[in-house]
């Protein structure tokens, strides 16, 4: 159920990247209970709507409006920069489903992290 909410809704993380989530049953999926109860993220709607996420007996429960401390647009841009560190470039001037698509397109081109050796990573040390 969705509440009413129209979906996809986007998420930023407590690292200031973004994530979007497609239906009110993925909720969980990605996101922790205890981190949503403790404000640990901002939500907003399809249409960019501030929202908080309302949680009852370990289940969301629901949805209300609310004043994150950002905009929707202003969060996509923060992220966007996160990510022209990394080399890429990103116009954050369109929609915020222009945006997404536009920043998970660049992240795509970004090159796969080099996957450690397994005892490497058993021992907690990196190849040199």
């Amino acid at each position: 159920m969705d509440y009413g909410v129209p979906f996809p809704l986007y998420v930023c993380l407590d690292d200031g990247s973004i994530i979007q989530i497609e239906s009110s049953d993925k909720i969980l999926y990605h996101l922790e209970i205890i981190d949503i109860e403790n404000d640990e993220y901002m939500f907003w709607d399809a249409l960019g709507r501030d929202l908080r996420i309302i949680t009852e007996k370990g289940r969301v429960s629901g949805f209300e409006n609310t004043k994150n401390e950002i905009t929707l647009h202003q969060a996509l841009i923060d992220y966007a920069t996160q990510l022209e560190q990394l080399g890429l470039v990103i116009d954050t001037s369109g929609t915020p489903e222009e945006t997404w698509a536009i920043l998970e397109k660049a992240k795509e081109s970004l090159p796969a992290p080099p996957v450690p050796r397994f005892f490497s990573w058993l021992l907690g040390r990196s190849k040199k």
